[in-house]
């Protein structure tokens, strides 16, 4: 069981790394006026990272074995830039505005490099689930 959960976690771990470093996913799915599924947006991006996967923290999952320090390190940079990041004028609604901030853009930049190296130590199922591109549009 602690494996199965270990495996499920994982892959939702990934797989919100993969949606907070794809620009392109985010202006596809953020600006689509059509959809209504309030999880393609900064807000749900967010909050899928840092409150349901980590609760803010990294050590219950390091301690557990879920996460190994390896991949903590490669990933550090990254995460204080996510975790230090104000939209502009702390609106977190205005997604045109995130899109454009160079401050998230440069979050993004550090991310694709944390990302890229994460994936040399994947096996091949975790390595797809990072790197593959996401089609939002099944989601809807």
């Amino acid at each position: 069981m602690a494996n199965k959960s270990k495996n499920i976690w994982r892959e939702r771990w990934l797989s919100s790394i993969n949606e907070l470093t794809s620009y392109d996913l985010q202006r596809k799915s953020w600006l689509d006026t059509a959809q209504s599924n309030p999880h393609w947006s900064f807000i749900n991006f967010m909050s899928s990272y840092f409150d349901d996967l980590l609760d803010n923290n990294y050590k219950s999952f390091l301690d557990k074995g879920w996460v190994t320090s390896g991949e903590l390190v490669i990933i550090k940079d990254w995460h204080h830039a996510l975790d230090t990041y104000n939209p502009p004028g702390n609106d977190d609604y205005d997604r045109e505005a995130i899109l454009n901030d160079q401050k998230w853009l440069e979050v993004i930049r550090l991310g694709v490099i944390a990302k890229n190296k994460l994936s040399e130590m994947l096996n091949e199922k975790e390595r797809q689930i990072l790197v593959e591109a996401i089609d939002y549009l099944k989601y809807i």
